[in-house]
């Protein structure tokens, strides 16, 4: 289900939002879930908290806004649910269980690290992809193939041993021409790079 399509249904309301909600649950529960999991370290306790999710899903639906998208404003929502229960419990914890609070305190201050920005940072994704897109675009164009042997790096994971038969060179040839790609390809990023790197 895209946005467009959620906003419709929480418009329609009735049967539309429960049919909605039956198919982000479809889409999202897994990761969802496995999040929960991760973070909360008890099975029960992450499926509660994706189903509160959800149901909170349902109640907020008006405050979604068509700039965001689904997953990320859904993770949102979990993030801040497991929050709440890690402070309850936390605050639940006997004085003399230090240790284990300690470390309830890290979680949660490591969940609240990871919390999704609003609608603003989607924004600047967006951007940051656009670019990334249009610098590479024009790299796959201009040098078909340096762009080719990064794209075996990076998304195919060949080897260099890999990558020297496949270009039909010997392993040093091959090494000195991957930097030769690896040059070439910061040369086209440049612009996305100073629009990421010059934000931080």
């Amino acid at each position: 289900m895209d946005r467009l399509d959620f906003m419709q249904a929480c418009r329609e309301g009735g049967r539309a939002i429960e049919r909605a909600l039956r198919a982000l649950d479809a889409a999202y529960f897994d990761v969802l879930f496995r999040e929960g999991l991760r973070t909360l370290r008890d099975t029960e306790a992450a499926r509660d908290a994706v189903q509160e999710t959800f149901i909170k899903v349902w109640r907020r639906c008006s405050t979604f806004q068509a700039q965001s998208e689904l997953l990320p404003w859904i993770r949102a929502i979990l993030r801040n649910d497991m929050l709440d229960r890690m402070r309850r419990n936390n605050r639940e914890l006997s004085l003399e269980d230090d240790a284990v609070s300690v470390e309830a305190e890290r979680r949660i201050d490591e969940l609240s690290s990871q919390a999704i920005a609003g609608p603003q940072a989607e924004v600047r994704t967006r951007e940051h992809a656009e670019c990334f897109q249009r610098c590479w675009t024009r790299f796959e164009e201009e040098s078909p193939t340096h762009a080719a042997v990064i794209t075996w790096i990076t998304q195919d994971g060949l080897t260099n041993e890999e990558i020297s038969r496949l270009l039909d060179r010997s392993p040093g040839a091959t090494r000195e021409f991957i930097s030769q790609c690896r040059k070439r390809a910061r040369i086209y990023l440049v612009e996305w790079y100073e629009l990421v790197f010059g934000e931080v």
